[in-house]
Order: structure tokens, then sequence, then C-alpha cells
């Protein structure tokens, strides 16, 4: 069932990455005529920046099953936002925040990436009485 998954999911990577391809070369052609067709680029733009958007969404789901993620990925779990994934070791807890291409963290991110580095970290129990 998991191969499966995977299979689906790294088809879905390949059929996003072509569509991704395809507008990128419209992108080009637009590129070229830019002062002609002002409006095409822009929409062209938008879609390229979707495409972008699809493709990281799908990859960051992809992650724990490929090498560069070194850690068991059923001790691994998604959240999406702010930060894609909070691994839960033996030892210490890792948040893990996966970028592709040129994507940077954004401010949200780097203020949560600060607080765990100055470690302002804690731990909250919310007890609930029944009524």
């Amino acid at each position: 069932m998991e191969n499966i998954l995977i299979i689906s999911l790294i088809l879905i990577s390949i059929l996003l990455l072509a569509e991704l391809i395809k507008k990128n070369k419209l992108l080009k052609e637009a590129n070229k005529n830019f002062f002609e067709k002002k409006a095409d680029y822009s929409k062209l733009l938008s879609q390229k920046k979707s495409s972008e958007t699809i493709l990281g969404q799908v990859t960051e789901k992809l992650v724990p099953f490929l090498d560069v993620f070194k850690y068991d990925p059923q001790k691994a779990s998604f959240l999406g936002n702010p930060i894609d994934y909070v691994v839960f070791e033996d030892e210490e807890i890792i948040f893990i925040e996966v970028k592709s291409g040129g994507s940077r963290l954004s401010e949200k991110q780097r203020k949560i990436k600060n607080l765990v580095e100055n470690r302002k970290i804690r731990w909250e129990e919310i007890k609930i009485k029944p009524t």
C-alpha cells in the first residue's frame, strides 16, 4: 500500500514537473515579446508560480521517502505550516522545513528557527476536567 502511495506521488510529481517545464517554455516565449504581450506574460508568470507551489507541496510530502531525509519516516509528523515536519527521536525533537529551488525561509519560519536555536521552547500540558 505504501509503495502504491509513493509511486502515485512520484507520478504526480513527474506530471507537475512536465507541466512546469511546458509553462517555463511558454514563459520564455512570452518574455521575447514582453512589451507586446504584457497581459499574457503576467498570466504565465502566475501559472508558473502556481505550478512551482504545487510541485513544492508534493515534494514536501515525498521527502521522508527520499535519501536526503535521514530520519525514520514513521517518527516524522507532517505539519505543513509553518514548519513542514517534526521528528520525534528518542533523544531529541527535530523541526524540519523543506525548501526547493531558490525558495527561502519565510519571516515566520526564521523567527521559529531563532526560537529553537535560542532554546526558547517549553512544554505545557492542558488537563480537561469532565463535567
